[in-house]
């Protein structure tokens, strides 16, 4: 990589910490001992950059679940990288009950960075920030078919979906969506961060894969990276992205293991945000 390759390595592992604010309905919690971010529906929340000890390692749990509790949230997933501490953080977790996270999510990603221009697909895809609610919507509603996600979360999406479109500014968050044939294809999402763009999400239909949809968002975010002056793109990138994204110039920068804490579910929550 380049001589910012130590920067980008911390960026790619842990990217929570160094992307812009989170504004309602979305949040995100830093502290100490880890960093929480809440996602627009009540049934999606990470924890990642965890830095406790086995000693406190309970609390540290207990505190997580309060502020679950708390806010209304109903699903959690700990995101670990080899930067967590105590050493031996994903065996002492499943000690404790937690569970190897599935759909929409997998129990292991790599974290990936790009700090060159991916290999262009050569086409005429039009992959574009989305330019209407309308737009907006297309583009969830692909993510959804994706991702096969259940109608609980279906419904927090749609919910927040006024709000989240309002923060679409190209900067800080972004939605792009790309047309085949006239018809919407894939999505893509992104934020804005102190050393790049983290990826946060990506998808093709599968009527439309195979065709290069996948490769232009992929380019247009890169495009976008560039402008902003920020030609740096990182991603927690799953099994099926990981050989396209390898083949497009990305680097492995390490093993994240994602686990499920069956606890969070089980809670009754106090309140909705």
């Amino acid at each position: 990589m380049s001589a910012l390759a130590g920067s980008i390595r911390v960026f790619a592992e842990e990217p929570a910490p160094e992307i812009c604010q989170p504004v309602p309905p979305e949040g995100r919690l830093q502290t100490a001992e880890f960093v929480l971010l809440l996602a627009a529906t009540p049934t999606q929340s990470s924890v990642s950059r965890v830095r406790t000890t086995e000693e406190r390692l309970d609390q540290t749990i207990a505190d997580v679940r309060r502020v679950l509790r708390e806010r209304g949230y109903t699903g959690c997933v700990w995101m670990l990288g080899p930067a967590c501490q105590p050493a031996g953080l994903p065996e002492l977790l499943r000690a404790r009950g937690f569970v190897p996270a599935t759909a929409p999510h997998e129990p292991e990603v790599q974290a990936m960075a790009l700090v060159t221009p991916p290999l262009s697909t050569g086409g005429t895809i039009d992959a574009h920030m989305v330019r209407s609610y309308d737009e907006y919507l297309a583009a969830l509603d692909v993510a959804f078919k994706v991702f096969d996600l259940p109608k609980d979360d279906v419904a927090g999406w749609l919910a927040a979906a006024p709000e989240l479109y309002k923060q679409q500014d190209g900067i800080n968050r972004m939605t792009l969506i790309a047309h085949l044939d006239g018809r919407p294809a894939g999505f893509a999402w992104a934020c804005g961060a102190t050393n790049g763009l983290l990826l946060c999400g990506s998808g093709v239909a599968p009527e439309a894969r195979g065709r290069g949809v996948y490769r232009a968002l992929l380019e247009a975010r890169w495009k976008i990276a560039v402008a902003l002056g920020k030609p740096v793109l990182a991603i927690h990138a799953g099994a099926m992205s990981r050989p396209v994204l390898a083949r497009c110039g990305f680097e492995r920068v390490c093993q994240i293991e994602l686990l499920v804490d069956p606890e969070v579910r089980a809670q009754e929550p106090a309140r909705q945000v």
